[in-house]
C-alpha cells in the first residue's frame, strides 16, 4: 500500500518520508522471515526463489512485451509523454527479440508498467548472496561488507561493469541481513521492552532522513547511503511495531491488510496499469487530449488535486479484485 501510495507521487515531502524506507522494508522483511531449515536444504531454496520470482517476472515481463504496440495504439504509450522524459515507440520485430533476451537472461529490459519489477531482479540476485552469507556463517560481517561495498558502486568515480549484481543488490542483501539479525539476536525483545522510546527515536531518524540525507535505491548519492540506510531500517522498525499494534486491535483489520500483503506480486504487477483508468477519468472530466493518458505513473498536477485518493485505492484494489475473480474462475473450471 505504501509502494502505490508513493508511486501516487500525493505529496513531495510524504513521498520523500515513504522512500526513505518502503523498499528496504521488503528485503528487511525478507531476511525477517528466512527460515533457517533452508540453510540445510539449498536446492528447495533454490526452487523456491525461481517459482516466485523468476518465474513471475519473465511470465508478465513477455505478456507486457507482447502487448507493447497494442498499448501503444490505445495510448497507454505513446511518442509525446512519458516519465521524466522517457517516451516510447512502436516496437520491430528486432525490437521484441533483444528484450526477450535481457528479460529471460538478465531479469531485465521489462515494460515501463512494470517498472516496480527492479525489485524482483534484485530481490532474486540478492537473496542468493544473503543465502551465502548465512551459510559461511558471517551475518554481521557480511552485512557490514555488502554495505559497505553498495557505497563504492554507488559512488560514480570507480568504473564497476555488473549486469546482475551492482550497488543496489548489494545494499538489498544488507537489509536482509539487518532484518535476519533483528529476528535471530533478540533485538525484537529489546525494542518490545522500550516500544515507545525506541518508536520515537526510531521516527525521527526516519523524517531527519528525509530532510538532510533523502536516499533512492535506484539513484543513491554515494554519501547517503549510509545514512540512508539507518534511516531505512529505523522505518522498517516503525512499521513493526505499527503492524503488532494493529494485529492487536483487531483481527478484521489484521486480515484485511494480511490480504493485500498476500496479493504483492499482483499489486506490483498491475498498479501502474490500473492507474490509468484513474488517468481516463481525469481525461473525461476536464476535457484533455486523449494522448496524456501516456503520462506516467499519474497524471499531474491532478494528482496532487485530491485524485492521488483515486490512484491509490484503485492501484490496490484493482489487482487485489481481480487476484481473487481469477481465483474464483479458476476454481470454477476445476469443478
Amino acid at each position: 500500500m505504501l509502494m502505490v501510495l508513493g508511486h501516487t507521487f500525493f505529496s513531495v515531502y510524504g513521498y520523500t518520508v515513504i522512500y526513505m524506507f518502503h523498499m528496504p522494508l521488503f528485503f528487511f522483511l525478507s531476511g525477517y522471515c528466512f527460515r533457517v531449515s533452508h540453510l540445510e536444504d539449498f536446492r528447495n531454496y533454490a526452487q523456491k526463489r525461481v517459482s516466485r520470482i523468476y518465474v513471475p517476472f519473465v511470465k508478465w515481463s513477455l505478456i507486457f512485451l507482447l502487448l507493447h504496440n497494442i498499448f501503444f495504439h490505445l495510448n497507454i504509450y505513446n511518442d509525446t509523454f512519458g516519465f521524466e522524459g522517457e517516451v516510447s515507440q512502436l516496437y520491430s520485430v528486432s525490437d521484441y527479440l533483444k528484450k526477450t533476451f535481457f528479460i529471460f537472461f538478465c531479469l531485465s529490459g521489462n515494460e515501463q508498467l512494470l517498472g516496480g519489477y527492479w525489485f524482483l531482479h534484485t530481490m532474486f540476485f540478492a537473496s542468493f548472496i544473503f543465502y551465502g552469507l548465512l551459510k559461511l556463517k558471517i551475518p554481521i560481517i557480511g552485512g557490514v561488507v555488502t554495505l559497505l561495498l553498495s557505497v563504492l558502486l554507488y559512488f560514480k568515480g570507480i568504473p564497476v561493469v555488473n549486469i546482475y549484481c551492482g550497488p543496489k543488490e548489494l545494499f538489498a542483501v544488507s537489509c536482509m541481513m539487518a532484518g535476519y539479525l533483528y529476528k535471530s539476536y533478540s533485538i525484537e525483545e529489546i525494542v518490545d521492552k522500550y516500544s515507545m522510546l525506541v518508536l520515537l527515536g526510531c521516527a525521527l531518524l526516519l523524517l531527519l532522513g528525509s530532510v538532510y540525507w533523502r536516499g533512492d535505491m535506484l539513484d543513491m548519492i554515494w554519501t547517503h547511503t549510509i545514512p540512508y540506510f539507518i534511516s531505512a531500517i529505523a522505518g522498517s522498525i516503525v512499521v513493526m511495531m505499527v503492524s503488532k499494534y494493529l494485529t492487536g486491535k483487531t483481527h478484521r483489520l489484521s486480515s484485511f491488510i494480511s490480504n493485500i500483503g498476500n496479493k504483492t506480486i499482483e499489486i506490483l504487477t498491475w498498479h501502474f496499469l490500473s492507474f490509468k483508468i484513474v488517468s481516463l477519468i481525469i481525461i473525461a472530466y476536464y476535457g484533455l487530449p486523449i494522448e496524456q493518458l501516456a503520462e506516467f505513473p499519474v497524471l499531474r498536477p491532478y494528482n496532487t488535486q485530491g485524485w492521488w485518493i483515486g490512484y491509490l485505492v484503485v492501484g490496490v484494489a484493482v489487482p487485489v479484485i481481480g487476484s481473487g475473480l481469477k481465483h474464483n474462475l479458476c476454481k470454477g473450471i476445476k469443478k
